[in-house]
């Protein structure tokens, strides 16, 4: 099939014989003569080119089926195989696939509890064992576009099958190897139009997007009702924005008001120079809290360290309501490459008759670096001191037991791989005052004394 160079020469020679050949040029000049054959040389030559350009063609699509060498047969079949799925899958797949995004994680840990006490009737404290556990969390997230301006999102997780806490994803390795259980914890859809940009409108079951710290919310509590945020980008640098939230606590099936929570936060994002500066107030207000299903009756975490009482007719109550005035602050720098963040969180309960040594909570601490890819490190620490009735203490950070506490917590983390993550956290905690052993919680808060927890984990994220 391969042409000859030479052949082009004996065309054009050939050409040139029938030309002379014909009785039709006898009468032209040699000028015009030659102009033809330059012309018809022309032709054959392009004509040359456009054939070498098709068998160049056909030789590569031939090359990958007869020169691959292939050590064993099945290989080639294999390969042959897999090469037929990848250009018919967009044939067969669902269209939704490209729309849905599927990642989760996996997180192994051990958990020590260490130098417990336990206050006695008498005042007096006992020790406690030391408690050893190991504990698993399985996550599952599926985000996906409706449109351009409409997503949703749903997240599945491991819980404890007793009692399905909102403020813990973990389950213990006990009950002689049984399952575990799975629950929904996010299932949420959000709108964000291109007509307001910075506007979002969020309903369902969602992750808390407050600017907030854990002695406001644990980190696996995801609030139930409807949000709204806008933040206003036409400044510059200087990015207002306000969020509100209305939250759904309880349904009551009577003419009872229903359990809620109403949330207004107002602040700014501003980046100084090198300086990113984050600043909130925030208002909860705590409505009907004695219309909640598990709250008021201390049977969530125990009551949480809050203050409660019996009602007329011997049920237990908060003694108090929640009316929580919040301060909020981050700021961002490096220090050399390093990235550094402070923060600084102030709560105080404003309801009437809260004592003043009851009311008051905050936060100090900061974090440098990041964990993002292979070798990337971390260290977090904070202090925290959570007045009795200054927070839901059974809606806080539960590994730093709730309200009536105080105490130091320090975090490392380090990237083994870009996907696997190692840490490990130490906990130092104190009540801040006694535990009445007169109190009608007194039973569940006994335990509440001094301890020193270590978590150790591994976290495989894909």
């Amino acid at each position: 099939m391969r042409m000859k160079s030479g052949k082009y020469w004996v065309a054009t020679l050939t050409a040139i014989c029938l030309l002379l050949a014909q009785p039709a040029f006898a009468g032209i000049s040699n000028e015009e003569l030659l102009e033809k054959l330059n012309k018809l040389s022309f032709t054959i030559q392009k004509q040359q080119q456009e054939i070498e350009m098709l068998k160049k063609a056909l030789n590569n699509q031939e090359t990958p089926v007869q020169q691959v060498k292939c050590p064993k047969k099945h290989q080639c079949t294999k390969t042959a195989s897999l090469a037929d799925k990848e250009t018919s899958y967009p044939d067969w797949m669902p269209e939704w696939i490209n729309r849905i995004k599927v990642s989760g994680d996996l997180r192994l840990r051990y958990e020590g509890l260490y130098n417990r006490e336990q206050r006695q009737a008498d005042n007096t404290l006992d020790a406690i064992p030391t408690r050893d556990r190991y504990r698993i969390r399985a996550r599952l997230f599926f985000d996906g576009n409706i449109s351009d301006e409409i997503s949703t999102h749903f997240m599945i997780c491991t819980n404890q099958d007793g009692n399905q806490e909102a403020t813990t994803t973990n389950q213990t390795f006990n009950d002689d190897f049984s399952d575990k259980g799975i629950y929904l914890h996010r299932a949420y859809a959000t709108y964000k139009p291109d007509w307001l940009k910075g506007f979002e409108l969020t309903g369902g079951k969602f992750k808390n997007t407050f600017l907030h710290t854990d002695i406001m919310w644990d980190p696996d509590v995801n609030p139930e009702g409807i949000y709204e945020r806008y933040q206003y980008s036409g400044l510059g640098d200087f990015r207002p924005f306000i969020h509100l939230g209305q939250m759904a606590v309880n349904e009551e099936n009577t003419q009872a008001d229903d359990a809620n929570l109403l949330i207004s936060q107002l602040g700014f994002d501003w980046k100084i120079g090198p300086v990113s500066w984050t600043l909130a107030g925030s208002y909860y207000n705590w409505g009907n809290l004695h219309n909640s299903e598990f709250l008021h009756l201390a049977d969530y975490k125990g009551g949480g360290g809050n203050t409660f009482e019996l009602d007329d007719n011997g049920v237990l109550q908060y003694r108090y309501d929640y009316n929580l005035w919040e301060a909020i602050s981050t700021v961002k720098f490096n220090v050399g490459s390093i990235p550094a963040k402070l923060i600084f969180d102030y709560i105080v309960n404003t309801a009437d008759d809260v004592p003043g040594k009851q009311d008051t909570a905050y936060f100090a601490g900061f974090k440098l670096g990041k964990t993002k890819k292979q070798a990337d490190w971390s260290l977090f620490y904070k202090y925290a001191r959570i007045e009795k009735d200054s927070v839901i203490g059974s809606m806080n950070d539960q590994d730093f037991y709730g309200a009536n506490r105080k105490g130091h917590r320090v975090s490392v983390k380090y990237m083994l791989f870009n996907r696997l993550q190692f840490g490990t956290s130490y906990f130092y905690t104190d009540p801040i005052t006694d535990w009445d052993t007169t109190s009608v919680t007194f039973g569940n808060n006994r335990n509440r004394e001094h301890e020193e927890r270590l978590q150790t984990e591994l976290v495989f994220k894909f």
